[in-house]
């Protein structure tokens, strides 16, 4: 509302209205400004005489008025009521009757106008014994009408009424609001002789001042009255700000909450603490059976009853409560519920309800469930509760979506931790039963030799040059087969994950013999340049075996004829980096293409098609590179098409945290 000054009551004009209609006040104040439609009581605010109110409300006060009483002059009339029941403002009225003259008052009036009215400035034009002239210079920027022209026009008549006096003889010479530029009163009032007014002024003092204290007690207590209303208020105000701001932080915790069980226990201790709850269900939205089912309950004085915890709500029930806030989307309160059935206002028997509060829980502009309290007394649940659960309610669907979410996404790295477990043995046998083929190929050759020398051996026996080299050669090639049994056997078995001191450098010896049936084949020379500073390195042997005859077996197989396999190690340190361990694997093959860089440690992204070695599963270098994150190190590749690729592996030079407890899973 607009805050222009104005000395005009509103209280006498609705108990003029009251007095001379039938009408109920109720339809005169009733949308006159938004501001004053918010209040708790619009009526009572009018009618409290120490209360300001503006001017275009007054304005439509007095329109409606004149309506309601079919009376064009109703406004002077109200001025006439407002005098004779002492209805003006309290200091108003105070100075006016300590004035308790004609001449005081129209000499005074201007001064009282400047201090409690906005809408006009008074001018006395002309004061004679007993006439004056007054001229009221109307402000054009604040709303008035002839109406308050009119109430003017009573209260100068009208004044003397305060003191008994009678009234004034007013004309209107011009007027404001028929195009003059004021309105000009001219006044005229009985002579009085000098001697009686001073008389009469020195007795009336005595009951003015009795009047005035008797008015300054009832404004003392109605002052009181406010001031306790004020505390209250504030009160009030101090305890729902503590609420919103614990609220505010309780909303910054929860939505940090990932764990569903220990989101839902604070949930609920906020609903406990902050909200006022003491009783409360949130149910979450089924879409595959369209129903709304139990997610949590807290309050029910122990476990929550069976009937509560299996409790599920079509969404076809219209009528309950619950489905009626999914519905429209918004809070639903039920102060009074007379059943408590399913297909009733309530939830269900269990919670002997009196009154229900629903509020949904929406999130991306989707609605996940619902969340409702409940009171038994008559009073039902208290408004501020409510507003705060309302609050709440926003943040309340983010963090159980997010809890949720994170749910489900564990769930999702459990069963993909499970799928590469599987899919790392599998391309482990997979890879080893190709290799197999090609080692029992590999076998067969020593085999059928030692075969023929064994055949020839009767007749030869005696010849000692023949048994010496039969000797030789069998037990290389005896050894070189026992060799390649033994890797492979050892490179099947399925281990636990065990971490341990090996030697390093041995490890990849060993890999390089499994793998040398290919390489000879190829004619392909594998130079090692080894760091002997290396030794001793912490790791999962198995796995490591797995991913160097993994890459290995890749630059064999791309490597062309006759050419060449380079392996170094060396150890790695860097200041305030801890010591690492680099192990370079380089051939002179095709290279890797730059657009296939970022590519070839994703699962079955594969460049083989048809190979030897290996069918060309894609999975090779992804379970290479998980190996290697694994133990606390990395793999990285350097290609140049048709110059070769090199494949780096670094691990830790150190046992890590991680690694010295084992808990990388197979």
């Amino acid at each position: 509302m607009r805050k222009e000054k104005s000395c005009i009551n509103s209280r006498a004009i609705l108990e003029y209205v009251r007095d001379h209609t039938n009408v109920d006040c109720s339809a005169l104040v009733e949308n006159l400004d938004p501001e004053l439609d918010d209040l708790p009581d619009p009526e009572g605010f009018l009618r409290e005489p120490n209360n300001w109110v503006p001017c275009g409300v007054v304005s439509k006060l007095f329109e409606r008025a004149r309506l309601m009483l079919h009376d064009d002059m109703a406004a002077y009339k109200i001025a006439k009521y407002a005098l004779e029941e002492t209805s003006l403002g309290y200091p108003q009225r105070i100075i006016v009757e300590s004035l308790c003259s004609y001449r005081q008052v129209l000499k005074n009036f201007q001064q009282l106008n400047d201090k409690w009215n906005r809408t006009k400035k008074v001018e006395l034009v002309e004061m004679k014994r007993n006439r004056a002239i007054v001229r009221l210079h109307w402000d054009p920027q604040i709303e008035v009408t002839k109406d308050i022209c009119l109430y003017n026009q009573g209260i100068y008549t009208f004044t003397p009424y305060i003191w008994d006096g009678r009234p004034l003889s007013l004309s209107e010479a011009c007027c404001y609001f028929e195009g003059a530029p004021y309105c000009e009163y001219r006044l005229k009032w009985p002579a009085r002789n000098r001697l009686y007014e001073v008389i009469s002024r020195f007795f009336s003092s005595r009951s003015f001042l009795s009047e005035a204290i008797s008015q300054i007690e009832k404004d003392k207590q109605v002052i009181e009255r406010e001031y306790e209303e004020v505390n209250r208020l504030n009160a009030e105000l101090n305890q729902r700000v503590n609420q919103l701001l614990a609220l505010q932080e309780t909303g910054k915790r929860i939505l940090s909450v990932l764990d569903l069980e220990q989101l839902v226990a604070a949930i609920m201790n906020t609903l406990s603490n902050v909200c006022k709850v003491k009783r409360a269900l949130i149910m979450l939205v089924n879409d595959e059976d369209a129903c709304l089912e139990f997610m949590h309950g807290a309050g029910f004085g122990g476990p929550v009853p069976e009937e509560v915890r299996n409790l599920k709500i079509p969404l076809t029930c219209l009528d309950n409560i619950l489905v009626g806030a999914i519905n429209k989307r918004r809070s639903v309160y039920a102060p009074r519920i007379k059943g408590l059935g399913q297909g009733d206002d309530g939830i269900m028997l269990p919670l002997r309800s009196a009154s229900v509060y629903a509020v949904p829980l929406i999130t991306r502009s989707k609605v996940i469930g619902v969340i409702a309290t409940d009171a038994a007394g008559e009073k039902g649940i208290p408004k501020g509760a409510r507003e705060t659960l309302e609050i709440f309610a926003q943040q309340m669907a983010i963090a159980i979506e997010n809890a949720g979410l994170y749910s489900k996404l564990q769930e999702k790295m459990t069963e993909l931790k499970k799928s590469q477990a599987l899919l790392s043995r599998a391309e482990k046998f997979s890879f080893l039963g190709n290799l197999a083929a090609r080692l029992a190929h590999e076998i067969k050759n020593p085999m059928t030799a030692i075969e023929t020398f064994m055949q020839m051996l009767p007749r030869k026996f005696d010849d000692k040059e023949f048994r010496e080299n039969f000797y030789k050669i069998a037990m290389e090639e005896t050894t070189r087969v026992n060799g390649l049994i033994s890797e492979l056997l050892d490179l099947v078995k399925t281990k636990r994950p065990h971490l341990e001191f090996h030697d390093f450098h041995d490890l990849i010896d060993r890999m390089i013999l499994l793998i040398s049936p290919q390489s000879n084949a190829k004619g392909i020379k594998v130079i090692r340049e080894f760091d002997s500073s290396v030794g001793q390195v912490w790791l999962d042997s198995e796995k490591i075996k797995q991913v160097i005859l993994n890459i290995l077996s890749n630059a064999v197989e791309f490597t062309p004829k006759g050419g060449r396999i380079k392996v170094l190690t060396r150890r790695f340190c860097e200041a305030g980096r801890p010591d690492s361990i680099r192990i370079e694997i380089r051939d002179n093959g095709i290279g890797i293409s730059e657009s296939m860089m970022n590519k070839i440690f994703d699962p079955y992204f594969t460049t083989k098609h048809k190979s030897n070695i290996n069918n060309g599963t894609g999975l090779g270098l992804f379970i290479t590179h998980q190996a290697m994150e694994d133990h606390g190190g990395s793999i990285e590749v350097e290609s140049v098409p048709d110059e070769g690729a090199t494949f780096v592996l670094i691990l830790p030079a150190e046992p890590t945290m991680k690694l010295s407890q084992n808990v990388f899973q197979d």
